[in-house]
């Protein structure tokens, strides 16, 4: 298990990896150091599940845990606008999110909700026609190798999904899978009524927002990106990158705003590639505007 250390100076946060110890730590309450811990989808699956991940995370000296609930487009929790996950059809009264919050507070832990914001499919196909792949491929982004075959293409076709699945599959795992596009407003306006509903509904006292960036640099050349660009992006380079990094902007501020409204205590966080070149060259995060616009209050480097 992963997990992350707040500076008590700033939002910088640094990732390291703990081992859980023999013998259990004094438990941590103090407000200026958080002991965040990633909890992966694959350990809400049961109330079992959820009671062991706790005793471990309260085991480690954890104080705070960061509950994957939206992995690759669905619903770790009841009602959602998104697909339950397969993992969970067999328990259709089972919620995980509402059990980890009551059992983690009453462990005196915090609880986010950690959000995979752009990535919304794996490199398998999606499971059924309710996923957002399927109900909107419009919205996918597009690498550039595919921008001119598939402008050709309609995107309710199966050929157009095909095909941006075999590419992300014959890249794997550097792409990842299937992402939604920040620069298409159906898209910003899908993800924003997710965390709408999550926040909304549950009483998180976070929530971590991972997969804020482009799969790489070669990404987005879908078709509504390029029209509302409005330019080849070949004979205009600079202003390019400078468009593909305003679109996570304006979705990370859709985002933040959606949770401060609902819940102004709680706190933002994201994960961000520690390099703030390399964030800026390949997935276009602007993290260091995002902390100063204070869109952000912590941010997480992912190693």
């Amino acid at each position: 298990m992963k997990s992350a250390r707040r500076t008590t100076a700033g939002a910088v946060v640094i990732a390291v990896l703990l081992a859980l110890s023999a013998a259990a730590p004094s438990r941590v309450i103090a407000k200026d150091e958080v002991r965040a811990l990633w909890v992966v989808r694959t350990s809400l699956t049961s109330p079992k599940a959820i009671d062991d991940m706790i005793a471990g995370a309260q085991h480690g000296g954890f104080n705070t845990l960061l509950v994957q609930v939206r992995g690759r487009g669905d619903a770790y929790f009841l009602g959602g606008i998104e697909p339950r996950p397969a993992s969970l059809i067999s328990q259709p009264a089972f919620d995980p999110l509402a059990e980890t919050i009551a059992k983690g507070h009453a462990r005196g832990l915090a609880v986010h909700a950690w959000i995979n914001v752009n990535l919304v499919s794996g490199t398998d196909v999606p499971g059924g026609r309710a996923h957002i792949a399927y109900r909107h491929p419009e919205w996918l982004m597009v690498p550039q190798q595919l921008g001119d075959d598939l402008a050709r293409l309609e995107p309710g076709g199966p050929e157009y999904l095909g095909r941006l699945m075999r590419y992300a599959r014959a890249r794997a795992p550097e792409v990842e899978g299937l992402y939604l596009s920040p620069a298409t407003a159906g898209a910003v306006e899908y993800t924003t009524s997710v965390v709408r509903d999550i926040v909304q509904r549950y009483g998180v006292d976070g929530v971590h927002f991972d997969y804020v960036r482009y799969p790489g640099g070669d990404f987005d050349y879908g078709r509504e990106t390029l029209r509302a660009f409005g330019q080849d992006p070949a004979k205009s380079p600079d202003r390019w990158r400078q468009f593909r990094a305003e679109r996570l902007t304006v979705l990370m501020t859709a985002l933040h705003d959606v949770v401060k409204r609902a819940r102004p205590t709680a706190e933002v966080s994201v994960a961000v590639a520690p390099d703030p070149a390399e964030a800026s060259v390949r997935h276009s995060q602007d993290w260091s505007r995002w902390l100063t616009a204070k869109l952000v209050d912590v941010v997480y480097p992912t190693f």
